[in-house]
């Protein structure tokens, strides 16, 4: 399967209280992890950074990552997912489809990446613990133009809600890699309890 990658990197932090992605988790900006596991996984593919953040888009084009600028956040994910798609399909229009990522996920591994790209067979495929849905999914190419026509602050949910019957999910081994970050107490919890 040959899949592009999206990293969501545009998100404006409100209930965060400031610039989320660059706040430091383990001693890096939490924007690095998610690109560090990228840049890990090694692929040939097309793997697009989507910010609004010149100093993200310094990082990824650092990388050897394509940066695209999103200059209007307040639109919400859906231009985002738009922007991204329309880039990885300028870069290799023979994808079978795209896996989107977001940047406020810092405990998510390489190992979990891996994997989820290796079982991806078509359809659509999440991560799950438990009960718990959550980030990163791959979209399969026959949904990529119905992700482009989103609008306003609705993401890739709606479309897999949609279509119910063609979505799987890949466990985690630990619920913590579904974490995404929304506010800065969360960082500070989970590295008190690695700490313990």
């Amino acid at each position: 399967m040959r899949l592009g990658i999206v990293l969501l990197a545009a998100g404006a932090g409100k209930r965060f209280g400031g610039n989320k992605l660059a706040a430091q988790v383990h001693g890096k900006p939490m924007y690095l992890w998610a690109m560090e596991n990228i840049e890990e996984m090694k692929t040939e593919l097309p793997a697009v950074v989507v910010t609004g953040t010149p100093e993200i888009v310094s990082a990824a084009e650092a990388k050897g990552m394509i940066a695209i600028f999103n200059g209007q956040p307040e639109l919400g994910i859906s231009l985002s997912i738009r922007l991204g798609i329309e880039a990885v399909i300028q870069e290799d229009r023979k994808v079978d489809g795209i896996l989107f990522m977001v940047c406020d996920q810092p405990w998510l591994e390489k190992t979990t990446l891996v994997r989820l790209m290796s079982e991806f067979d078509g359809g659509i495929l999440a991560l799950s613990y438990g009960e718990r849905r959550g980030n990163p999914v791959i979209f399969s190419r026959e949904y990529l133009k119905e992700l482009s026509e989103l609008s306003g602050d609705i993401g890739g949910r709606q479309v897999m809600a949609r279509h119910r019957e063609n979505v799987r999910f890949l466990e985690v081994n630990d619920e913590k890699e579904l974490q995404d970050i929304d506010k800065r107490e969360q960082i500070e919890v989970i590295e008190r309890q690695e700490e313990i």
